[in-house]
């Protein structure tokens, strides 16, 4: 720790013009891209908190003015500081835990773990803390754009809040919000930028994270598994996380453009399949791309799309009887009953079975029962 002088100090006047403020604190509130990290967790069976936690104090520390302290005429700079964080435990009350930062990941991570169990036994609200501190609280069950803290002595306590809200899913992206509160004879609204800004380059790095670098066949090998074990939520996390460092990538997309599918996000499967087409997608895969976005077109009520796409990929694979199907209903939902009709008598005439139409029965039969619904 260090005293500032502040006779010399750059920053003088704008202290001695803030702290004369009843009330000078300012309240920032923004949104952060937390989807690697989101991924991250979810694949790992990580605490999101303890890992956001982890990267909000490393952020924070790197920046000087979040490290100063008013200490009456004085003004200190830490060398370090450290989390004060609220932790909820049973009948909906909140206890403090106060935690040592420690660079090292695992390190602050076997610490926070045990500070944590200690604080849910014993119980420290009210009880007289040090100002090498920053007060952290997190609000999961809102996703709020705004946010005050209560302060004791607000014309001279400086220790800057931060809180972050409930993450929601933006488009394929996890966003949350994040607020910083801080005393303004210390902290400008520069210095909070420069803090949004240095923890979002952490959140898309995550290079101390112990992240497994994974081969491209080995993510998108365990993305299939998970699909095919029913986590289809965590395969498409973890195909975004893929496409992000590859996004040029064909079976990506394709596989990506399966995983919304099947949660019936279709609207968001149609660019993945489209980029997949477009990338230059080729052998089975492109065939099942063809169906899966020639199907969905049709869901979501783009017959014409569906019609054109279908003809393409007959031409392409005229032995595929599923294509046909597809295309069949299609033609139904257009007005084309003659030709809907004759397609699907030719494939029950076809004294050979189609392989392609079995794997495709559920569907099939569904959409039988459901011939002219929409699903937008």
């Amino acid at each position: 720790m260090k005293q500032i002088d502040i006779d010399t100090w750059p920053r003088k006047k704008h202290y001695e013009f803030f702290k004369a403020f009843a009330a000078p604190h300012f309240n920032v509130t923004a949104t952060l891209d937390v989807t690697k990290l989101h991924t991250h967790a979810k694949t790992t069976g990580q605490s999101f908190f303890k890992l956001f936690l982890y990267g909000v104090v490393k952020t924070a520390n790197t920046i000087p003015e979040f490290r100063y302290r008013m200490r009456g005429e004085t003004v200190v700079e830490h060398d370090v500081v450290h989390p004060s964080f609220t932790v909820m435990m049973d009948g909906d009350v909140f206890n403090f835990c106060t935690v040592s930062f420690k660079e090292s990941f695992p390190a602050f991570m076997e610490t926070v773990a045990a500070r944590m169990e200690e604080a849910k036994r014993n119980v420290y609200v009210g009880d007289e803390e040090s100002d090498d501190l920053l007060f952290i609280t997190s609000v999961p069950w809102v996703s709020f754009t705004s946010i005050s803290h209560p302060i004791n002595d607000e014309k001279h306590d400086s220790v800057p809040r931060i809180a972050w809200g409930k993450f929601t899913a933006t488009g394929d992206r996890m966003m949350i919000p994040l607020s910083v509160q801080a005393h303004h004879a210390l902290v400008d609204g520069v210095h909070v930028g420069r803090f949004y800004e240095a923890l979002q380059t952490w959140l898309d790095e995550l290079s101390d994270l112990q992240v497994p670098v994974r081969t491209e066949e080995k993510g998108l090998d365990e993305a299939i598994r998970l699909r095919e074990n029913g986590e289809l939520e965590r395969a498409k996390q973890l195909l975004l996380m893929l496409l992000r460092q590859d996004e040029k990538n064909p079976r990506l997309h394709a596989h990506c453009a399966w995983c919304y599918d099947a949660l019936g996000e279709e609207r968001q499967a149609v660019p993945h399949y489209e980029r997949a087409i477009r990338l230059g997608l080729a052998g089975d895969e492109l065939r099942e791309t063809y169906i899966g976005l020639g199907s969905t077109y049709r869901a979501l009520g783009r017959y014409e799309d569906a019609e054109e796409l279908f003809t393409k990929a007959i031409e392409q694979f005229p032995d595929i009887g599923a294509l046909k199907a597809f295309q069949a209903m299609t033609r139904y939902n257009l007005g084309r009953h003659s030709e809907a009709t004759g397609t699907l008598l030719e494939l029950l005439a076809n004294p050979n079975p189609d392989d392609s139409i079995k794997r495709y029965r559920r569907a099939i039969a569904f959409y039988a029962r459901n011939l002219d619904e929409t699903y937008d």
